[in-house]
């Protein structure tokens, strides 16, 4: 990582620390925003997820085949298991205790459906 990349970086998160405080958030708001900013610029580069191209100017990052394969995987994962999940709830709901489907047990589908996406994308990148 060259030291131009980094200042360009530092200066979109401090763009986007401005933006936001000058659209209304808090100036903490802003700082964390802008701090998180950085760190995601920062830690981009190692984390497997993207290839960073020094010559790609203001979008530096792309992402290869072997990282659109892994997000692919993951992502069918996580649909299979929603599917599971919600098939689950029909026949419980729906034909064994015979009432409408609670709105928390539809949104702990929708979060199980997100863990297992970050954790299938996790492991498969660690593994391959």
């Amino acid at each position: 990582m060259n030291a131009r990349y980094v200042v360009s970086r530092a200066v979109l998160a401090a763009v986007l620390g401005a933006a936001l405080y000058a659209g209304g958030l808090s100036w903490w708001g802003s700082v964390a925003a802008c701090v998180g900013a950085l760190v995601f610029f920062l830690l981009a580069p190692w984390c497997g997820r993207y290839v960073v191209k020094e010559d790609g100017g203001a979008a530096p990052f792309r992402r290869d085949e072997r990282s659109r394969a892994i997000r692919d995987h993951a992502a069918r994962n996580a649909l299979v298991l929603t599917v599971l999940a919600l098939a689950g709830l029909t026949i419980a709901y729906g034909l064994i205790l015979d009432v409408a489907v609670p709105a928390a047990a539809l949104g702990s589908v929708l979060g199980l459906a997100v863990v297992t996406y970050v954790v299938s994308d996790a492991y498969l990148r660690r593994r391959a």
